[in-house]
């Protein structure tokens, strides 16, 4: 299970990616045998074929096998269950910031 004092949600979800992460519920659930329950929200890095690094947004999915274990991190940000998979040094960075979605864009967070 994860721990209970993990670091509140301090973002809101824009309706673009709302519709962006039901897309990759539903991508998810046809690759998966395990369905997605609860998203989870976090930060990462990416150096695609030896480019540059650059941060951003990343987003996934716990099973429904997986609810036993995550069941004490879920929160709620805009009507959305998920677990804010955080560290206090990229928690900042979501401080009162929107999570929005463009195709050319993907995931990114916004000021509102």
């Amino acid at each position: 299970m994860l721990r209970t004092e993990n670091l509140p949600v301090n973002f809101t979800i824009s309706l673009a990616a709302k519709a962006a992460i039901e897309k990759v519920r539903r991508e998810h659930d046809a690759q998966f045998p395990d369905p997605a329950a609860v998203l989870w929200v976090g930060w990462g890095f990416y150096r695609p074929d030896a480019g540059p690094q650059f941060e951003n947004v990343v987003i996934g999915f716990y099973g429904q096998s997986e609810m036993a274990k995550i069941s004490g991190g879920i929160q709620e940000a805009s009507g959305v269950r998920l677990v804010f998979f955080i560290t206090e040094e990229f928690h900042r960075k979501f401080e009162g910031r929107v999570l929005d979605f463009a195709e050319d864009q993907g995931f990114f967070l916004r000021t509102p």
